[in-house]
């Protein structure tokens, strides 16, 4: 496959397809801001996945090609204000007219793509007369439907090659723990809020290694995904009382941030991980479910219905052997986060003796999830690459 970018130089530095100003050096402050700067376009990760796999492809510059090509276009986030289209070179924008190249945005993000992105993009197709079959949209969220779209689980090989060099737990710890288990949480969000009071309110964090560090960061799609208003089994009140930020750690935000740092004991000396995922609709797995997979720790997932069956497809093991994974099937997501809680008190009430015998009979599971996730997964991106070209 031949990636084509607009400012492609010999010896291998592009500057990321939409961003126009040239004077922006690589690997500088100003290169990684461009993550959360208009029009949030990034490095284009996944070819680093190619070279790790040794899967063959080339990268040209835009103006030297005349034959079939991918002009990608990494999205750290996708703001429906933005006009992407219109930023895609002149040259890429002939190219694909002509048949001859696919505009191909890669978002390593679990957006529901109902909410503004299909509708966007298409108008944006129209408005600049470029043929459907010429663009193409991969995203995190397993649930995208659609002839633009696939689904790529980004985070699980970006999480595996920022720890190739280890420094990741490598023994399942069979002793007594000093938690039940460990919780954390950094960006505040409705269906976060409620569930994380909940657990402070009943007493079960006691026992456990627990942070809500009260972070705020609100964008409209994440509104409609956690929204808990409307959930009227659950005792509001608890709210009232919830007093973060809770901490766990010395950390600032920023090193919370950092998916490269492993406090090993929040793995080691705490028996389960209970996962708040991302989002509760969007089926979107992060580094949250791979942070413990690597590690060798047994997991709770407070997210989206399915996300253990995906992990299932993807090739892992889950524990309900061992514990209730019955939530995953509840399509309700105040039920469900109410099944969480109760498994997450299952956890709780069992002694420390109960959890050592659990995780000395659960030792295969984990060191096949961990060996599973540190496989090659030359297969996956072939997968994906044969979608781009179809």
């Amino acid at each position: 496959m031949i990636f084509v970018f607009d400012t492609y130089e010999r010896g291998g530095v592009y500057l990321p397809n939409l961003v126009t100003d040239n004077t922006i050096e690589f690997r500088s402050e100003q290169w990684w801001d461009l993550a959360i700067s208009p029009p949030y376009s990034y490095e284009f990760r996944f070819l680093r996945y190619l070279w790790k796999h040794n899967i063959k492809y080339r990268v040209e510059h835009v103006r030297d090609v005349t034959e079939q090509c991918v002009y990608p276009v990494n999205l750290n986030y996708f703001d429906p204000s933005i006009d992407y289209i219109a930023l895609v070179s002149d040259r890429a924008k002939e190219l694909a007219r002509q048949g001859l190249c696919t505009i191909w945005f890669y978002y390593s993000e679990g957006d529901n793509i109902d909410w503004h992105i299909d509708r966007c993009i298409r108008e944006q197709l129209t408005k600049h007369n470029i043929p459907y079959q010429q663009f193409k949209f991969t995203i995190a969220n397993a649930l995208v439907e659609g002839e633009f779209y696939s689904y790529f689980p980004d985070d699980e090989l970006y999480y595996k090659y920022l720890h190739a060099d280890g420094g990741y737990v490598m023994q399942v710890n069979t002793d007594i723990r000093s938690k039940k288990f460990t919780c954390l949480n950094r960006v505040d969000k409705p269906f976060r809020r409620l569930f994380a009071a909940t657990l402070v309110e009943h007493g079960l964090v006691d026992d456990a290694y627990f942070s809500y560090t009260d972070r705020k960061y609100q964008v409209e799609y994440e509104t409609r995904d956690s929204d808990t208003g409307n959930w009227d089994t659950w005792d509001h009140t608890v709210l009232e009382r919830f007093t973060p930020p809770y901490r766990c750690d010395d950390l600032q935000d920023y090193e919370h941030n950092s998916h490269k740092l492993i406090d090993t004991r929040f793995f080691q000396e705490a028996y389960y991980n209970v996962i708040v995922e991302t989002h509760i609709n969007n089926l979107f797995l992060t580094e949250k479910t791979f942070k413990p997979i690597l590690n060798l720790q047994p997991f709770v997932i407070v997210g989206a219905s399915g996300s253990l069956q995906l992990l299932h497809e993807l090739g892992y093991k889950t524990f309900g052997d061992y514990i209730d994974e019955s939530y995953d099937s509840i399509e309700d997501p105040e039920q469900r986060l109410k099944q969480c809680l109760h498994t997450v008190e299952q956890i709780s009430r069992m002694s420390h003796s109960e959890h050592m015998v659990d995780q000395h009979d659960m030792r295969k599971i984990l060191l096949h999830n961990q060996q599973h996730f540190l496989s090659d997964k030359s297969a996956k991106l072939l997968n994906l690459l044969n979608k781009i070209n179809g």
